[in-house]
């Protein structure tokens, strides 16, 4: 049945909706607390964040040119900070 499985969609659009739906929700009344500039920088990182989480929980191998934009990043990061 593949796509046209009902139970599969409806599955994909709870775990699309509500866990992303909560996360901005929440991600909205955090950011009145800092400033832009502070703000912009921790959204940046995600990336980052996202990469080492893979690293660590499921074990991935980052490829050079995956490292070198990680490095940018940080180095933007730090720039900014400045």
């Amino acid at each position: 049945r593949g796509w046209r499985n009902g139970t599969a969609w409806m599955i994909l659009f709870y775990s699309a909706l509500f866990p992303g739906t909560i996360a901005d929700i929440l991600q909205q009344k955090a950011q009145r607390f800092i400033p832009a500039s502070e703000s912009n920088v921790i959204l940046s990182m995600e990336p980052i964040f996202t990469a080492t989480m893979a690293i660590v929980l499921l074990g991935e191998q980052l490829s050079w040119q995956e490292s070198y934009g990680g490095c940018l990043l940080i180095i933007g990061s730090l720039v900014s900070g400045l």
